[in-house]
């Protein structure tokens, strides 16, 4: 191969990187807000807000406070 590769910031986890963990944790967390919000209160508004912000706290957390590194 040719070109410059840089070298992958690893967490530690057999080279999976940070970004590919908050990839998995937003559905993670979309399914652990509804599931706990829904036991709470009846219907499925409240329980789609309570996942939808915690998810969009985690893309928030992925793109702009620890924006992924240039591969």
């Amino acid at each position: 191969m040719s070109g410059w590769h840089g070298e992958a910031r690893s967490s530690g986890l057999g080279g999976v990187d940070r970004a590919d963990l908050v990839l998995l944790a937003i559905p993670l967390a979309f399914c652990a807000a509804y599931a706990a919000t829904s036991l709470v209160v009846r219907g499925y508004t409240l329980p789609v807000a309570g996942g939808s912000l915690a998810a969009g706290a985690l893309v928030v957390d992925g793109l702009f406070v620890n924006p992924p590194g240039e591969a």
